[in-house]
């Protein structure tokens, strides 16, 4: 994966619009750049897609020990909790720039220097932990992780993305309870339906199987 990155990182430079590159996130998966307009943009070394995050950042950072973006556009922090869905970002008005970010057990807060003093912005921990979770392919820890949580268009997008990787892994309980949180109902009861018709050829089955 680094040498897919290296490759990536040279094209991306050899580009007229690349400047000031950003390191790679935990998993070596996306790597995030400035070009010399200061855009941020995402690339996807899998896919070999690029996305635009911003047309002006001055500030741009992965949450340590995640796949979370903090980004800093004038007046505005931006956060991505899910890289994999860049036009779902969660935008909070602040007054000074921003020096770094802390994580503790349990809490990860941005710090702003708005002059006088600093000021900390909390991160939602369960947005962040779910990518955690997912990244470990821990579907019922993700499932867990979303289950208390309010439908907003943040949360929307992590049912979206743990109903992806349920089908994939073949978990088709956890696929039906996301398609059912997301109201595809048709989705939902489809899978409720093969569900039952493996349950019925296979009367051993438990629902950690599926």
């Amino acid at each position: 994966m680094r040498a897919l990155a290296n490759a990536a990182a040279a094209v991306l430079l050899a580009s007229s619009a690349a400047s000031m590159l950003q390191e790679l996130n935990l998993r070596g998966s996306h790597l995030l750049f400035r070009d010399k307009r200061h855009q941020l943009h995402v690339f996807d070394l899998a896919a070999q897609t690029r996305s635009s995050l911003l047309n002006f950042c001055q500030y741009v950072q992965w949450v340590p020990g995640s796949d979370v973006v903090v980004a800093q556009s004038r007046s505005n922090l931006c956060v991505w909790y899910s890289v994999k869905n860049p036009d779902r970002v969660t935008m909070i008005s602040i007054k000074g720039d921003v020096e770094g970010i802390e994580r503790s057990p349990g809490r990860t807060e941005v710090m702003v220097d708005e002059g006088l003093t600093t000021t900390s912005y909390a991160l939602d921990e369960a947005l962040i932990d779910f990518g955690s979770a997912l990244d470990d392919l821990d579907l019922q820890r993700a499932l867990a992780t979303l289950e208390p949580l309010e439908l907003t268009p943040e949360t929307e997008a992590q049912w979206a993305q743990l109903a992806g990787v349920a089908l994939e892994q073949e978990a088709l309980a956890v696929a039906e309870r996301c398609y059912a949180a997301l109201g595809d109902v048709a989705k939902a009861r489809y899978l409720h339906k093969v569900r039952r018709a493996r349950t019925a050829r296979r009367p051993a089955l438990t629902y950690e199987s599926v």
